[in-house]
């Protein structure tokens, strides 16, 4: 019999560590940048439409899809205290 518990997104370690070297990242590029990420909002490009899911009968959730390797790799090139909006400028004009 097939075992339907398992979850088929699972991460293996290899792709778990990655990930989080890539979070750890993200956090130490944000504070070298001075990007305030609640200031993106929804700012940024997605690389997905957003999703809107009704929470309650007059709440709704959106949820917008980015980049997160994309993100790193244009903190990357941002000089120290570049700021949010040279970042969001920096990150839309990607190809």
């Amino acid at each position: 019999m097939e075992d339907l518990s398992m979850d088929d997104n699972a991460l293996t370690p290899d792709q778990q560590v990655q990930i989080n070297a890539l979070e750890i990242e993200f956090m130490k590029q944000m504070e070298r940048v001075g990007v305030d990420f609640q200031g993106v909002g929804t700012r940024l490009r997605e690389s997905q439409p957003p999703v809107e899911r009704r929470v309650s009968d007059d709440e709704f959730e959106v949820a917008l899809t980015v980049d997160l390797s994309a993100i790193v790799d244009t903190l990357r090139v941002l000089p120290d205290a570049a700021g949010t909006e040279a970042f969001v400028a920096a990150y839309n004009a990607r190809p």
